[in-house]
This record gives C-alpha cells, sequence and structure tokens, in this order.
C-alpha cells in the first residue's frame, strides 16, 4: 500500500500523551483528555481505462480538551508531536477562561473506564499492494462492468481506496490506550440506455480486510444488474401502498432510529423518542442488537471515543426500547450512565423474520412499490414526520413490472416502524446490518 507507514509506534503516541497529559495540569487543568491519530490513505479513480487521480496522503493531528473546574477549552493540532507544547496547553486553557461552566462537563469517571483488551478483532489488516496495482484492478473492475452486458453503454467510473490508521486515546484519570485499523472500500458507477432513456447506478464492497472486497466480478455483476432495472420504465398513480424498503434504503431508516435515541438528541428534547424506554415502539418479533466485539467489524472497537468500555447489549427487545445510545455528558444530562456510544453506535444487528431478498418481500405484495433510491432528508427529529424522494420497482401480484422515478413516500416514523410486517435476511456487512423491510400502508405520491 503506497509504500507509507505510521511515522509513530504506539509506544510513542502513548508516551506523548502522558507528557502532554502532565503538563496540562503543570499548567492549570484540573483535568485533560487527548486523542491522537496517524492516517495513511491511497484512491484511486478511473475513468474509461483512464486515471482521472491517484492521492496517498499522510495526516496526524491531536485534539486536546482541557478542563478548568466546570469550563472547557479545547484545541487541534496538525503537527505531532507539537513544536511548541506549552503554547498549544495555554491556548486551551484560555479558550476555557471565556466558555460557559457546566457542571457536567468532565472527562469519563475511572470506574467506566476500559481497562484493557486481548481479544485480537482483526480491526488492522495491512496489506502489500503498490499504486500500479491498485490501478490495475480499477481498470479491470471498469472493463468487465462496461464489456459484460449489451445494456451497459457507458461508465461513470471505478474507485478503490485502501487507509490505515494508529490512535490512542488518554485522559487524566489514567486511560491510555490505543490500537491500529484499516479499511478497504471499491464502488462502480455504470449507465445503461433503452428507447426508454438512460439511467445510471453503482454498487460497493467495504471491508476491514482489502481480501474481504467482493471480488470485481461479482461487483460489476450487481453493479450491471442495479442499472438494467431501471431500464424498463412506467407510470403509476398517488395512493396508500405497500413499501418494500431496499436493504440499502432500511439501514437509513434503522439510521434515523438510532439518532432518535442519541444522547444529544434526547437531552435536547430534539427527538420523537424522548422518554421512549420501556415503549413498545416496533412489533414484538423485533430486536436490534449492538455489538462491538464482531471479528472484523465495521464498527467493532474495545471502547468509545472517552476511553469507556463497550459490551454486547439490546437496544430493542421484542420492539420495546431497551437502551439508549450516551456519552458521559449526554448521560450526565439525562441522569443516566454512560453506555459506552461516545463517537457512535458500534455494529447494530436488525432482526429478520424472513428469508430471502427484495423479490422474497414482492411476493408478499398485491400492489406496491420497492424502494431502491431516496432524495433529500425529510425528516423532522421532533415529530417523526418523514417525507422524501424516491424511485423504485413497481409490484403486482407478487412480481416486479417496471421502474418508476419522480416519486414521493411519506409517512410518520412511528407508524412506520410499527407496520413494519417482515425484514429479510440479504443485509451486507456494514455498521447497520439491516435486510430489505416491508412496510403496510405508507403514502406514494406522484
Amino acid at each position: 500500500m503506497a509504500q507509507l507507514e505510521f511515522t509513530h509506534s504506539q509506544d510513542n503516541l502513548k508516551n506523548l500523551a502522558n507528557q502532554i497529559l502532565s503538563r496540562a495540569t503543570a499548567l492549570g487543568a484540573t483535568s485533560a483528555h487527548l486523542e491522537i491519530n496517524e492516517s495513511i490513505e491511497t484512491s484511486v479513480d478511473v475513468l474509461n481505462g483512464n486515471i482521472e487521480s491517484v492521492e496517498t496522503s499522510y495526516d496526524s493531528n491531536i485534539g486536546l480538551t482541557v478542563y478548568v473546574g466546570e469550563n472547557r477549552g479545547n484545541v487541534g493540532i496538525s503537527q505531532v508531536p507539537p513544536a511548541d507544547l506549552d503554547m498549544i496547553i495555554r491556548q486551551a486553557l484560555d479558550i476555557a477562561k471565556y466558555t460557559q461552566a457546566d457542571p457536567l462537563n468532565g472527562i469519563a469517571d475511572k470506574e467506566d473506564l476500559c481497562t484493557g483488551f486481548t481479544e485480537n478483532l482483526q480491526l488492522y489488516n495491512p496489506i502489500a499492494i503498490d499504486n500500479a496495482q491498485i490501478i490495475q484492478q480499477a481498470i479491470e473492475l471498469e472493463k468487465i462492468g462496461l464489456n459484460t452486458d449489451r445494456h451497459i453503454t457507458a461508465s461513470d467510473g471505478a474507485a478503490i481506496s485502501l487507509g490505515k490508521y494508529n490512535f490512542i486515546i488518554a485522559n487524566t484519570n489514567g486511560f491510555n490506550l490505543g490500537y491500529t485499523t484499516t479499511r478497504y472500500s471499491k464502488s462502480l458507477s455504470l449507465i445503461g440506455q433503452t428507447k426508454s432513456g438512460m439511467q445510471t447506478d453503482y454498487w460497493y464492497s467495504n471491508a476491514r480486510d482489502y481480501n474481504d472486497l467482493d471480488s470485481n466480478r461479482d461487483l460489476a455483476t450487481q453493479t450491471i444488474s442495479r442499472v438494467k432495472r431501471r431500464l424498463n420504465k412506467g407510470k403509476i398513480k398517488s395512493g396508500s401502498y405497500s413499501v418494500v424498503f431496499e436493504s440499502t434504503i432500511a439501514k437509513s431508516l434503522i439510521g434515523i432510529y438510532l439518532n432518535a435515541i442519541s444522547g444529544s438528541s434526547l437531552y435536547r428534547k430534539l427527538s420523537f423518542l424522548n422518554n421512549s424506554i420501556n415503549t413498545q415502539i416496533f412489533p414484538g418479533w423485533l430486536n436490534i442488537t449492538e455489538d462491538p466485539f464482531v471479528i472484523k467489524g465495521s464498527s467493532s472497537c474495545y471502547f468509545d471515543n472517552e476511553g469507556v468500555n463497550v459490551c454486547k447489549r439490546d437496544l430493542v427487545k421484542n420492539g420495546i426500547v431497551s437502551g439508549y445510545l450516551l456519552s458521559c455528558y449526554s448521560a450526565r444530562k439525562l441522569g443516566m450512565r454512560t453506555t459506552g456510544n461516545a463517537g457512535g453506535n458500534h455494529n447494530i444487528q436488525v432482526s429478520s423474520n424472513i428469508t430471502g431478498d427484495i423479490n422474497s418481500l414482492a411476493a408478499k405484495i398485491e400492489c406496491g412499490l420497492i424502494v431502491v433510491e431516496t432524495i433529500g432528508h425529510g425528516v423532522n427529529m421532533v415529530t417523526g414526520d418523514y417525507s422524501v424522494g424516491a424511485s423504485g420497482l413497481w409490484v403486482e401480484k407478487g412480481e416486479i413490472k417496471f421502474f418508476v422515478d419522480g416519486l414521493t413516500i411519506a409517512g410518520n416514523l412511528k407508524t412506520i416502524f410499527q407496520s413494519i410486517k417482515y425484514i429479510s435476511n440479504d443485509y451486507r456487512a456494514g455498521s447497520i446490518q439491516c435486510g430489505s423491510m416491508l412496510v403496510d400502508g405508507i403514502d406514494v405520491s406522484i
């Protein structure tokens, strides 16, 4: 991978963190928290067999937060180690003088901090590959996409990216841990054409291990299939229909739910799910779990962004809300305890109650729509009202008939969640694993 290596070892970063924290307290901080990161990323983009761009970057930074009593100040530093450590710390302390005092400010409590880990989640999987090989694979991916099916008339580009990351998190309560990770991805976008016009679609693959990415053949085949299903266009009438949200769209609905149960939304009273613990939100068969310890998981981790322990747990059990997503600060605001979710959620798994894919769900529909794309972010997080532009596949008597676009789908998320009838098991690896979702009675308008 592009020949660059980390400048600092884990021990170097930990020693630097101890030095910074020690100086911060000596200069007047009552407590402090910091994160030090290194990243090395390479990306290749090709179009029509030509190299559009090849970029390799190395970045490093320090994020330092100091507390002086109930006041908080933070600075970001792009040089590791900083040229003038004391000057940087004094800047953070000076900022703290002008911030509003908040008795709930502060670093994570000692009893909540991770004290170490032994399990290998296989999050770091470096690969020996040079730019020439990456370029060759991206060109091959696009070539397969262009030469496999006569309906594909042009490419909108192929891309491959590789990244590896080295970080530690430390605070003045004695926490000082870190590890290395890798992330890889490839994607392909193609254009198809018939007498009905031109359509484009894409597909992608993400993994912690380069060898776990979809093969070029499989990725191109999937992209072609997604383009071709758009080429037979039709029209429908407005109405209330059964709607299948394809897995990629169903994940976004679950993402809205996760946002609604996050601490920052809850303590600000900006969620339609305020005070929803022990409330029935979904059908009784539906469960949502969070598992930070999935081997090679997209969102696997040993601790959260504040150094707090993480654990496998239920977020929804038998349709009932059983957990929020809380950082230390949001937990204090709500009079609760942190759940180890500073920085986000960790590998969400939504249960399924049917085997198959969108075709299996289509078979359950007399008349309805399979949504394959949404446009816009039409969600009112306070009321739960949902309205987005959409395109999809029209279904009659269990069979997919044609593609339709220029639609709007609307409803209230509480009603939508309660009306979920089926979720299939056609999910892909990712931070949210949710299969395609069939919901009864959603308004579809043209």
